[in-house]
């Protein structure tokens, strides 16, 4: 809501939300989507846990066998149902992201505003990275 309310003269192009469970990215891709539709909404994963990355790519919830546990906040062998659905309709792109991008994000994040981000909260900032 901040980053909407915040950019009102020009609204950012795209939104990167980590993704785990999905939770979190089905609730900002609905807001965005109702506030803003024009604005893009990209689902980030470590690419050891790409659970919704794969779900969508088969049209259906998959578990996955093992997930990687460097961004373990965020490492989920199989996303909500809901939050599938959800996905599905309204998040515009997934991308995935390996451990020496999360750490480079940490690293930026840390260079540029003195915080100390852990593995998944860094997804977002290590997709965006990617994308640039």
């Amino acid at each position: 809501m901040e980053i909407l309310k915040q950019s009102v003269i020009r609204p950012p192009e795209a939104i990167f939300v980590c993704c785990g469970g999905g939770g979190m990215l089905a609730g900002i891709a609905a807001y965005v989507k109702m506030v803003r539709p024009n604005v893009k909404v990209i689902g980030v994963e470590a690419a050891d846990a790409a659970g919704m990355t794969a779900s969508l790519k088969k049209g259906e919830v998959v578990t996955l066998p093992s997930v990687g546990l460097f961004a373990d906040g965020a490492a989920v062998k199989t996303v909500g149902k809901e939050t599938f659905r959800v996905c599905s309709k309204l998040v515009d792109e997934m991308i995935t992201v390996d451990t020496d991008q999360i750490c480079n994000a940490i690293k930026l994040a840390y260079n540029d505003a003195r915080v100390v981000l852990e593995p998944a909260g860094a997804l977002g900032v290590a997709g965006v990275k990617k994308n640039i």
